[in-house]
């Protein structure tokens, strides 16, 4: 039986509190958990993916992220932490407007410290 330290439980509810508000897209709870100099490195964007630095920026990011990922889909599955991180593992289905299903895996990495995101870094794999 695994026993995680007083701090990675910290890690735990905190990046919880965050898929459960990701889920139900509630804006104003998912940046109660995000530090002022938090940077989120999206998936999609150009290149690898969009940057987004600082409170407003994460705060724009994260919208845009929310409309793009409108589909109804399952919370993500915390699969390592230790005192700062966390990763977590996410299944994501879309519907492109051809109506073909998209299954989309994917990965966060969250950084936290003082009970607040620091930085969320995710990455997604399409499959056909």
């Amino acid at each position: 039986m695994e026993t995680r330290t007083a701090k990675a439980a910290a890690v735990v509810a905190t990046v919880e509190r965050f898929d459960s508000a990701w889920q139900s897209g509630h804006i104003e709870t998912l940046m109660s958990l995000i530090g002022d100099d938090c940077v989120y490195d999206a998936s999609i964007g150009p290149g690898p993916g969009t940057q987004y630095v600082g409170k407003p920026e994460v705060r724009r990011g994260f919208v845009e992220m929310l409309a793009y990922d409108e589909s109804d889909n399952p919370p993500g599955r915390i699969v390592m932490v230790d005192d700062s991180r966390a990763l977590v593992l996410w299944v994501a289905r879309h519907t492109t407007p051809a109506g073909e299903i998209v299954t989309v895996r994917g990965c966060d990495v969250f950084e936290v410290r003082d009970g607040l995101i620091r930085r969320k870094d995710a990455f997604r794999k399409c499959l056909p």
